[in-house]
């Protein structure tokens, strides 16, 4: 055996494992430095994210509410009597219309009481009353738009209490999908989009009309109260 190559082979094969080990330690080191400095160094920035807005949980839904639907056509009629707590308001229309208007507005997802109170202001709940303006009904659906409800929900008479009310309905809730807060929906229904748009511009976002029609729906809504005590 030639124990020069044997000690040369061990020599080499020590600084081999030297060497390793060296670098192993810096490697290890360096590894320790980078995970720290990665560990400190500040997260990238985001966009921020908008969360959509939390709706409050209310007791008694009192305006009504925008749930995301959009209604291409009138809504199914195919619920049965006694489905909801259907209590009729004291007020000069029929309760057969009444509980229409409620399981209508219901499907709609539109508070009864803003209904009638839209239906006190707009007529005093005379079904065959037109204005000078052109306004027809309970609802006062004006003639412009007696085309385009006749052509997508099949109205035909809109001095009809049962479908005038269709009508009103309809528009308050397309309204409601464009606009979704009921200030806005009033005005738009009361004085057209157009018209009621350049008061928003202006920062206006009341009139006496919805001022008026709050206060009947809360004159409503406190009878309602009574009428469960």
């Amino acid at each position: 055996m030639n124990y020069s190559r044997s000690i040369k082979k061990k020599s080499m094969g020590e600084r081999v494992l030297l060497m390793m080990a060296v670098v192993g330690i810096a490697f290890f080191l360096v590894g320790f430095a980078a995970g720290n400095l990665a560990h400190k160094a500040p997260e990238p920035m985001q966009e921020p994210t908008q969360e959509a807005p939390q709706e409050e949980e209310q007791e008694v839904l009192i305006y009504g509410q925008y749930d995301g639907r959009i209604f291409e056509g009138e809504m199914s009629m195919d619920w049965g009597a006694g489905d909801m707590d259907f209590v009729p308001l004291d007020v000069p229309l029929d309760e057969d219309l009444q509980e229409f208007i409620f399981y209508l507005s219901a499907g709609y997802n539109i508070d009864f009481t803003l209904v009638m109170a839209v239906i006190q202001c707009e007529s005093s709940y005379r079904a065959d009353v037109i204005s000078e303006t052109g306004d027809y009904g309970l609802m006062q659906i004006n003639k412009m738009n007696h085309e385009y409800l006749s052509e997508t929900l099949g109205i035909t008479d809109f001095l009809e209490p049962y479908q005038n009310i269709r009508g009103g309905l309809f528009v308050l809730r397309k309204l409601f999908e464009k606009y979704q807060t009921p200030e806005k929906v009033l005005m738009a229904y009361n004085m057209g989009e157009n018209a009621a748009s350049r008061l928003w511009e202006q920062g206006i976002f009341e009139t006496n009309y919805s001022k008026n029609v709050f206060k009947v729906q809360a004159e409503l809504l406190e009878q309602k109260g009574d009428q469960n005590d």
